[in-house]
């Protein structure tokens, strides 16, 4: 196992999720600070937009944000998830709204035509979470169930193969993806990891995922070698990594000083660090 070390790039956010790389910079959510952020090498963090919980992010393809929210707040109620569309910065729109408030969205994979993947929980029903797909209009439709609280996801280039984390499990799960979107032939890509958590693909079919308490990010091949492994300070939480940069080189990371009970309350510090690797991001996002 080959060990790489990161440079830290920006912090002074609370806790980061859902990172991607669109427009030549780095998007993710600060999901406590309830602010989606971008990031240039050059001018640092950006605040994209202020809403309730944000955390999974994509783009339609006339442009408009897409943000999956985990919950929403009006006035003491506790609303269902959702996800928003923004259209060039301006007016928030309602795409998909779940009445649900013992539901949550997560990590969400939008593809060109954008369509969306979505993480869905069920109030900590272990081995009953779903993904949802949602398309451009609006309309939604369970294509997964009885997982292990899916996590971070990825679809292959040519758009017919779905990869996520199943983190309760420890398992690398992948589907065949269907001409209307509909997942099959689901498959165990590795298992026995450590807490899986956000996963990005990379060209040579390999993964980047953030291992979340052991303080560590790791490239796993198919069947679970581990080729790479890239610290952070112990013990933060290594959450959600993302290939960018204009070669899609740099391996950006996600990572929090905070335990359990800590981020219950709020309390965490996140950072971003970043490390150059050899083999360039892949597929979606």
């Amino acid at each position: 196992m080959k060990e790489l070390e990161a440079e830290l790039a920006a912090d002074g956010f609370v806790l980061g999720e859902g990172p991607r790389w669109h427009e030549n910079k780095l998007w993710f959510s600060d999901i406590f600070g309830e602010t989606v952020y971008s990031f240039r090498e050059e001018t640092g963090l950006t605040v994209e937009a202020r809403v309730d919980r944000p955390s999974g992010l994509g783009w339609l393809p006339d442009g408009s944000l897409l943000i999956a929210i985990l919950a929403r707040e009006d006035g003491m109620d506790v609303r269902g998830p959702a996800v928003l569309s923004r259209a060039d910065k301006g007016e928030v729109a309602t795409l998909v709204e779940l009445g649900d408030s013992n539901t949550s969205f997560n990590d969400m994979v939008t593809l060109p035509s954008g369509r969306s993947y979505l993480n869905l929980y069920h109030g900590g029903k272990i081995g009953k979470d779903e993904l949802l797909l949602v398309e451009p209009d609006g309309s939604s439709r369970v294509v997964a169930s009885e997982l292990f609280h899916p996590n971070g996801m990825a679809v292959t280039e040519d758009g017919r193969t779905i990869l996520m984390c199943e983190t309760h499990n420890g398992n690398i799960t992948l589907f065949a993806i269907d001409a209307d979107g509909s997942l099959f032939d689901k498959k165990t890509f590795a298992k026995d990891l450590e807490l899986p958590d956000g996963l990005c693909l990379d060209a040579e079919g390999a993964v980047w995922i953030g291992s979340l308490f052991a303080s560590e990010f790791l490239r796993v091949t198919e069947g679970g070698t581990v080729t790479h492994r890239v610290r952070v300070p112990a013990p933060y939480w290594a959450l959600a990594p993302m290939l960018g940069g204009l070669d899609r080189r740099t391996l950006y990371l996600l990572a929090a000083d905070t335990d359990p009970a800590r981020a219950l309350q709020q309390d965490s510090r996140g950072y971003l660090y970043r490390v150059r690797v050899d083999v360039p991001g892949a597929g979606c996002p």
